[in-house]
């Protein structure tokens, strides 16, 4: 049975035509933000569901079904992203009638870190793990969890928010407008704006700036993980303080979840044991022996995949899905 897997970011939307097994027959990225908002992002993207449709020569009303990976915050029940932050324009996108009323088809939308989770349970490397939890450990913190088997929604979306998880309750504002959330010390953004505070100030010397081409505005996570590979001591201490709180977060999650395996996104992507060995020693801190015995720790198999499969893993098997 063929699918329709829909991705919307803040830099691109993704279109992929898929099936149950998680096997992308196409997919196609088109950029968020020259569309100026969801009226024409919707319009936009259903244009290229056709388009796909039409190369591939797929009949679009034998379609089983549209998956909506989204951006939060959202209402399920009302099929609508509410007010993204990053998306200007897209406050109280219909989503799913949009669509539902385009092609006719059954459409489940989603937030996309539970969207994500569902696609580590369906097509991940720890496929049909009863108690999981994905951390996207991205440019934020977000994330989902599965407990027993099923997508854990919370009656507001809301549910397993884990990026927003206080460690200190005087530590830096959080762009979600708490104070010391788990994001505000370990999302990638975070990161890299108190580097690049950090180095204005004091004038540091240090290998990061030099990864970013010595352009203080390039400083991304990948730039402190190659300095930490070169063993620059500025990126060495950003980078300890870095697996602390992840640490300390993570531990968290294994407290409130007791989940068989926590699995991290791009940043545990890209810097592999660099991140994993330290975070493995420190979870012992944080969390009881029982819980961190229980749990691996593994970075993402899904690679650039995870979007397409994280918009298919809504409408894969809804069996597992709880509103």
């Amino acid at each position: 049975m063929q699918l329709i897997g829909i991705d919307i970011g803040g830099t691109k939307i993704c279109v992929c035509f898929g099936t149950q097994q998680g096997e992308i027959r196409i997919s196609k990225r088109i950029a968020t933000q020259p569309l100026h908002g969801w009226k024409e992002g919707l319009k936009a993207t259903a244009a290229l569901i056709r388009e796909l449709a039409q190369s591939e020569g797929i009949n679009l009303q034998q379609i089983g079904g549209i998956g909506i990976s989204a951006p939060g915050p959202i209402s399920s029940r009302e099929g609508k992203m509410l007010s993204p932050p990053n998306l200007p324009g897209w406050e109280n996108a219909p989503l799913v009638s949009f669509f539902e009323k385009e092609f006719g088809r059954p459409v489940i939308m989603n937030h996309d870190g539970k969207a994500a989770a569902l696609a580590e349970y369906r097509f991940g490397g720890s496929k049909g793990t009863l108690n999981l939890v994905y951390l996207t450990c991205s440019t934020g913190m977000g994330g989902g969890a599965i407990v027993e088997g099923r997508l854990v929604q919370g009656a507001s979306d809301t549910a397993a928010e884990v990026g927003h998880f206080i460690l200190d309750i005087h530590g830096p504002m959080c762009p979600c407008g708490l104070r010391g959330c788990f994001e505000a010390f370990c999302g990638g953004a975070a990161i890299a704006k108190k580097i690049q505070r950090e180095i204005r100030e004091q004038s540091l010397s240090t290998q990061i700036l030099q990864e970013a081409g010595g352009n203080l505005e390039q400083i991304d996570a990948k730039c402190l993980i190659n300095a930490v590979q070169k063993q620059d001591p500025y990126a060495l201490k950003i980078w300890d303080e870095f697996c602390l709180r992840m640490a300390q977060g993570i531990g968290t999650v294994l407290m409130n979840f007791n989940p068989a395996v926590v699995i991290l996104g791009t940043i545990a992507v890209h810097s592999g044991a660099l991140l994993l060995d330290p975070l493995r020693k420190l979870l012992s801190r944080f969390a009881w022996k029982e819980n961190v015995q229980a749990c691996r720790i593994e970075a993402s198999q899904l690679g650039d995949r995870l979007s397409e499969l994280s918009a298919l893993a809504l409408v894969c098997g809804t069996d597992i899905y709880r509103t």
